[in-house]
């Protein structure tokens, strides 16, 4: 369950959302005007530097767009709920601890899902 904050994006978050949004799929254009003005209203209490932007995750979930991090297993996806954005999941497989922060856009390769 995450836990409930209300903030704006930090400024590698940021990078990081501007990143999945610059990949073009159906509805990007949407989500990039609601993006300006998005806040992090849930982050994950295990410590890895996931956020969501709606309180109601995992309810009708969709993934839109995934990235591997270069030189290392891990990953991350953008997910949307009810066709609005929903939040940033960050999946840990390296079996080393997780980041506090989300991993430079550069490492990233992105494709949708």
């Amino acid at each position: 369950m995450p836990d409930p904050v209300d903030r704006p994006l930090t400024g590698r978050e940021r990078d990081v959302l501007n990143a999945f949004l610059a990949v073009d799929f159906l509805g990007v254009e949407r989500l990039r005007r609601e993006a300006e003005a998005i806040r992090v209203v849930g982050v994950c209490g295990c410590g890895c530097p996931s956020i969501d932007f709606q309180r109601a995750v995992g309810v009708g979930m969709k993934i839109e767009v995934n990235a591997a991090v270069d030189g290392s297993d891990d990953g991350l996806f953008l997910f949307t709920v009810a066709g609005r954005l929903g939040g940033i999941e960050y999946v840990g497989v390296s079996g080393e601890r997780d980041p506090a922060e989300f991993p430079d856009p550069a490492l990233l390769r992105l494709w949708i899902a």
